[in-house]
């Protein structure tokens, strides 16, 4: 390189590059050397290359990034956290939410929540940047449909007075998605509290069906269950219910396990998947049975592929898993409980006359919802009156069923598109948010996870709807989908749309991923590898 004089005076001209990325923005600054520049002058004339290019890199957190950034609320407080924490709990209990597990309209701790939380919630929901964002908009909108027509519908409707009951306690329960949307904000925060809810709500009504297996009682004495004292139901009132409602806890206690930054908290969480095990059998629910044969092997799948994403040795843990899983499925089937329930088991795929009046009972339920559906000109024959016709129904034999036992049907014989159109809107913008939003490496640990989890917890929405007696008035699954909603909301924000890939830095830390957790993709998982 030639020799370099003294500058001569000129103007100089700075250059700026600004690059974003999930949790940074980078600044490509490039100062060719001159007098009076935005970053101050150079002393030396440019070399004989003709310029003295000097380029810095500058960087500095910003907010998680994506198509949404608009809707990015704050992290939720702490009064927000305890009702997160809550919710799952008290909606799992529904009636039995009371301090003596006594069914109550009021004093309900569930109501007395939701009673208090729910206009905060809508008022949160309403807001221009929460407004703004798809899954918040959609999900309002089911809510201001049901709001409006679900009143209306009493104008037609055989039984003004059945309508209205029904009208309420499906807005009690409606309430409780309403507000675990609301509260958590689409944010890490909210979401993770959320999770842990539904972990301490599988604990509580676990804990009551050990009792019934240990009692032989049952805290509802309905027809659903009959003498039978080795079928449990918890607070259900139908083991296919709480089956259903099992099938959608197993995505949270994987997922809980997942991102433990312990081995203890793993242990745990692979205690309650083999008390999660037990209890699905108990039900003794084609439901259940059905429903763990396919969600099983996919959890695993899970497990080791978000393993593999973090880097993490697999094969220990999966023996560990497994050994637990032995220990403990003989200790339950070495129980007294247990060795009663094994001895009075009855196989729900054994061919016998009561499984095909059932499966039959349920095809006729379909079609006479269908056929309502159709009669009333897709507007519904209004709040409560499905079962008021289904036992007037004389052309099929429906057992002295009234219950539609599948809860799609239930709202398009009552409340026809106007209802069930925005409810479809809701599972299909979330199913494509989960399927097609794609995340930058630093989140894609994180953004799997959420992936997983929102696909199954849609997965048991369906099934649940499909299988459970009737299940319109249970705040559980409604908070489903508000959780389902939540979890969706934050994958959006996570994910920026195609064309908007982010480039360069990670996003800032989060107190709820492991820095470990944002990596760029999976590597050869050997017994005690070494994190590079």
């Amino acid at each position: 390189m030639g020799d370099c004089g003294p500058a001569a005076p000129r103007r100089g001209r700075a250059r700026f590059t600004f690059l974003r990325s999930q949790g940074s923005t980078t600044v490509n600054r490039r100062d060719r050397g001159s007098n009076g520049s935005a970053f101050g002058s150079s002393d030396r004339a440019p070399c004989r290359g003709g310029q003295n290019d000097r380029r810095e890199t500058v960087t500095a957190p910003t907010p998680l990034d994506s198509g949404d950034t608009a809707a990015a609320p704050p992290e939720p407080g702490k009064v927000r956290l305890l009702l997160l924490a809550l919710l799952p709990g008290l909606a799992a209990l529904g009636a039995y939410a009371t301090i003596d597990l006594s069914p109550a309209t009021f004093p309900n701790l569930y109501r007395l929540v939701v009673v208090l939380a729910v206009v905060p919630a809508f008022m949160l929901l309403v807001r221009p940047r929460t407004a703004t964002a798809v899954v918040p908009r959609l999900f309002m909108w089911l809510a201001v449909t049901w709001a409006v027509w679900l009143p209306v519908s009493l104008f037609w409707t055989v039984d003004a007075d059945i309508g209205l009951r029904k009208i309420g306690s499906i807005s009690y329960a409606f309430a409780a998605g309403l507000c675990v949307l609301a509260f958590s904000g689409g944010s890490r925060t909210g979401v993770a509290t959320l999770r842990l809810g539904w972990t301490v709500a599988f604990l509580v009504t676990g804990a009551i069906a050990v009792w019934e297996l240990q009692s032989g009682r049952h805290l509802s004495e309905g027809a659903a269950l009959g003498p039978d004292t080795t079928l449990i139901a918890s607070t259900f009132y139908n083991p296919n219910n709480y089956a259903g409602f099992l099938l959608t806890c197993l995505p949270f206690l994987v997922w809980g396990g997942i991102v433990a930054r312990s081995t203890l908290i793993r242990v745990l969480h692979a205690g309650l998947v083999v008390f999660w095990i037990v209890l699905i059998v108990a039900t003794q629910s084609r439901t259940g049975f059905l429903g763990a044969l396919v969600i099983g092997p996919v959890a695993v799948w899970w497990f080791g592929r978000a393993a593999s994403l973090r880097q993490r040795p697999v094969a220990v843990p999966v023996l560990v898993l497994g050994l637990a899983a032995w220990i403990g499925l003989s200790l339950a089937a070495a129980s007294e409980p247990g060795q009663r329930v094994l001895g009075q088991f009855t196989s729900p795929f054994e061919e016998n006359d009561s499984l095909r009046a059932s499966d039959q009972m349920r095809v006729n339920l379909t079609l006479l919802g269908w056929r309502l559906f159709v009669s009333s000109g897709l507007l519904g024959r209004g709040a409560g009156s499905f079962e008021l016709l289904a036992g007037q129904w004389q052309e099929v034999d429906l057992g002295g069923t009234t219950m539609a036992h599948n809860s799609f049907a239930e709202i398009a014989a009552e409340f026809g598109l106007p209802v069930l159109l925005p409810l479809f809107a809701v599972i299909v913008v979330l199913a494509h948010v989960t399927l097609r939003r794609k995340a930058a490496a630093a989140h894609r640990a994180e953004a799997f996870d959420l992936r997983m989890a929102t696909g199954l917890g849609l997965a048991g929405f369906a099934a649940s709807g499909l299988a459970a007696s009737s299940i319109l008035a249970s705040p559980w699954w409604w908070l489903l989908l508000g959780q389902a909603s939540a979890q969706a909301w934050l994958l959006y924000r996570m994910c920026p749309p195609r064309g908007e890939r982010p480039t360069g830095q990670g996003p800032a830390g989060s107190p709820w991923v492991r820095v470990d957790d944002q990596v760029a993709g999976p590597r050869p998982l050997l017994v005690g590898a070494r994190r590079s």
